[in-house]
């Protein structure tokens, strides 16, 4: 860093200066104390891998995601299930997470009597035990809608700049523990699509239009990918669980293998429950005490595993989770 510093001040005059520069910035953003990746984290910058955590399961989480909810009056029957396609694609581009078609997700929903209202904690479990979820999400477009505004520094030069077309969308999603029915995650994703200049009388209130299908589209886009990077804050500290559904011999077998990719020899434990903790909104915590049991994986198969208890005693139906010694 000293050296390129240097060799910028004795050659001020030449062309290479702003490269070198520049090189210089680089070096100094992507240093080990990780500035830019923290202020890229904080402030929700999308910049390639920077601002992500990564993520603490050993394993692929199995992620489903419910219909969403039309809550603006699209008009379209078709607007929740194409867009709950449409998450559920953006996340399947991870690869720490496998996603279950959406269609098995709606279908497993619809058996149990789910009518389109906002996913329970105890449907989010029955979910994820049909279906081997580790988390289960439910969603709802919130707003959309077109303004003629301006924004920012034009509030300020209003007679010397014309309005601004946006049109300004919010995605709700909330991921929830299929183990426990708590909530993991719940963010709301924002878009504010600019689709051009409106060159209208400057004295004219702001106004709002009728939206197109392109703008839909467009503004709907930047909203997925807003909601897909607030709610990764959450998978990622999301530890892998699996329900036991055999205890045979000193071994226990769950319904994961080599489809998220379980290897033998990976450690799990059961935690004991401590206590349950209710915050001022009436939302219960559970907290985890000791280790009850612990596994260690002998033999993986394309959707099942076998487990050794090493320590401790399980029954069908208790849930275990990855663990690091």
């Amino acid at each position: 860093m000293v050296q390129l510093i240097m060799f910028a001040r004795d050659h001020k005059k030449r062309p290479l200066l702003p490269a070198l520069l520049i090189l210089a910035g680089l070096l100094a953003l992507t240093a080990g104390c990780g500035v830019f990746a923290d202020y890229a984290r904080d402030n929700n910058l999308h910049v390639g891998s920077l601002g992500l955590k990564d993520f603490i399961s050993p394993v692929r989480l199995r992620v489903g995601v419910l219909t969403f909810r039309d809550e603006v009056g699209l008009g379209t029957p078709e607007a929740g299930p194409n867009l709950a396609g449409l998450v559920s694609d953006k996340f399947a581009e991870n690869g720490d997470i496998v996603v279950v078609p959406p269609e098995e997700v709606l279908s497993a929903a619809r058996a149990r009597g789910w009518n389109g209202d906002p996913l329970t904690p105890e449907l989010a479990m029955e979910l994820g035990r049909e279906l081997d979820l580790n988390v289960v999400m439910d969603g709802a477009i919130s707003q959309i809608e077109e303004q003629s505004v301006r924004r920012g520094w034009r509030r300020i030069a209003r007679f010397f700049t014309s309005r601004q077309q946006y049109v300004d969308t919010v995605l709700t999603l909330v991921a929830y523990d299929s183990a426990t029915g708590l909530v993991i995650s719940a963010r709301a994703g924002e878009s504010s699509y600019r689709v051009g200049k409106n060159d209208t009388d400057p004295f004219a209130p702001e106004s709002r239009q009728a939206l197109s299908q392109e703008t839909i589209e467009e503004s709907l886009d930047l909203a997925i990918e807003d909601t897909y990077y607030r709610t990764l804050d959450g998978l990622a500290y999301t530890p892998f669980k699996a329900m036991v559904v055999d205890v045979s011999g000193g071994t226990a077998t769950i319904r994961y293998g080599l489809d998220v990719g379980l290897k033998r020899g990976q450690k799990f434990v059961s935690l004991s429950h401590w206590e349950t903790l209710t915050s001022s909104i009436d939302i219960q915590y559970n907290v985890p005490g000791a280790a009850k049991a612990r596994l260690t994986v002998l033999e993986v198969g394309p959707r099942s595993a076998e487990l050794e208890i090493t320590e401790g005693s399980l029954s069908r139906g208790d849930f275990i989770q990855s663990w690091n010694d």
